[in-house]
């Protein structure tokens, strides 16, 4: 969906500095539109940033905001984490200057096909093994949105390109909620379970957040879901796209699901084997679902099986999803899973593995429901070591069922869980919570736990 001829504004305010609204301001920049950056942080945490701003000619407006900083601007683009219910955003409505997310913004710009990925779990894997299997099917992939790249920075250098290319982008609810426009040719819901209930007042809003993600889709567009998931499934009464779904339990209609330990595909009545769950390189049933949401999503698009099969293969997951990071002489293996930010994450990591887990948990809590995985716990942790604001809710929730030590720091958690570990045991970093109470960001987190624990093992 191409409208970059169309858009309607042209002084723009994109509230927040982060990566996404330093990319829509890169992206408004390079279609020559004003542009006004505002962060609530003082400008010393900006100071490389201050400096391409002279050069971009970008207004900027570091440290408390007033409501003055809107006078002149026509739309303002938000970042994904700042509330709706922020007073500017508020001022924004009084005044009817139109609050659009960065996601919305880079699609009035795209000039290639779209592939949006959205859900509480999984998003990550599937977003970057489609990524992958495209690439490989000799088409010009940019990975980009809730994933380390801005959505508008994807859109910018995928306009430079001469080649075939598909905009592969993982969304959230939270860039979902300020969309208007936003139309992926190819979209997916890969599961929804409770998570940010610290934003939405009810689990009902954040299911119609992850259904915007179709809204705009059309008869010519494809939307994959999950069929195991019951609430998943609701949005394809109100979809106007093509269906296609994926299973773990069952045979579908069209797209892929798994029997009997063997991946299928499943298009035009007739099933096609796949390959074996065996030769999916990276563990869990919960790549295995991954797995298939990907496969249909490529065949939406048209990429032969073969170029698939061979991705598959090769595949090695992705960082901070269970990511292995080291293994000590005595042959205790560590794992960042720094990724997992919710209960159902953690879930999904533990059933990874059948070996006793030291686990490293905490951050900042989202009102999550810890108490949900005390039989989980009891049967999978031998340890737990607790981090971050969360520590006392999570304690409460699984101190009786295994020993339990707090940590101060993530040295010191690496320090205790590697303590508390023997030869063969796990030592897993799933915090089950967000970061920012203690790191930058899930991506800082794992880093940090990855240093320390190539540091701790002197490697």
């Amino acid at each position: 969906m191409s409208m970059n001829e169309e858009f309607p504004y042209s002084r723009v305010c994109v509230f927040g500095a982060a990566r996404s609204g330093v990319g829509a301001m890169n992206l408004l920049r390079h279609h020559n539109i004003e542009v006004t950056l505002v962060d609530e942080r003082p400008a010393k945490e900006f100071r490389s940033l201050v400096r391409a701003l002279k050069r971009k000619h970008v207004t900027a407006h570091f440290g408390p905001v007033k409501a003055d900083v809107l006078r002149g601007c026509e739309a303002i683009v938000v970042s994904p984490g700042i509330k709706l219910d922020h007073h500017l955003i508020q001022r924004a409505h009084e005044q009817d200057i139109p609050v659009i997310s960065e996601v919305e913004l880079a699609s009035w710009f795209a000039q290639a096909p779209i592939i949006a990925i959205t859900g509480t779990n999984g998003k990550t894997t599937t977003t970057t093994l489609t990524g992958q299997m495209v690439y490989d099917a000799g088409i010009n992939a940019v990975v980009a949105g809730n994933i380390g790249r801005a959505f508008s920075d994807a859109v910018v250098s995928s306009q430079d390109e001469t080649r075939k290319t598909m905009l592969v982008t993982e969304v959230s609810s939270f860039q979902l909620d300020s969309i208007e426009n936003f139309r992926p040719h190819v979209a997916t819901i890969l599961n929804i379970t409770r998570d940010h209930m610290d934003r939405y007042p009810s689990m009902r809003e954040y299911i119609e957040s992850k259904f915007r993600i179709t809204e705009n889709q059309t008869d010519e567009d494809f939307l994959v879901l999950n069929a195991d998931d019951p609430i998943v499934m609701r949005v394809a009464e109100q979809s106007c796209a093509q269906i296609r779904t994926f299973s773990l339990e069952k045979e579908v209609e069209e797209g892929a699901y798994l029997q009997n330990d063997r991946i299928y595909l499943k298009e035009d009545g007739e099933s096609i084997f796949f390959c074996n769950v065996d030769d999916i390189p990276i563990p869990g049933l919960h790549n295995v679902q991954n797995t298939l949401a990907s496969l249909v999503l490529c065949r939406c698009v048209g990429i032969e099986i073969d170029s698939l099969r061979r991705t598959i293969q090769k595949f090695k997951g992705v960082e901070h999803r269970i990511e292995f990071v080291a293994s000590s002489p005595d042959n205790v293996r560590y794992y960042n899973d720094s990724k997992a930010t919710n209960v159902d994450s953690l879930e999904k990591a533990l059933l990874s593995f059948n070996k006793p887990v030291i686990l490293v948990a905490g951050g900042k809590d989202k009102q999550s429901a810890y108490d949900r995985l005390n039989s989980l716990v009891r049967e999978r942790v031998k340890g737990l070591v607790l981090i971050g604001e969360a520590a006392p809710l999570i304690r409460k929730a699984w101190g009786q069922l295994v020993e339990t030590r707090d940590a101060g720091s993530m040295e010191e958690a690496v320090r205790i869980a590697s303590s508390m570990s023997q030869p063969g045991d796990i030592v897993l970093l799933s915090p089950a919570c967000a970061s920012f109470d203690m790191f930058k960001d899930f991506e800082d987190r794992g880093r940090v736990f990855k240093r320390t624990v190539r540091d701790f093992l002197g490697i």
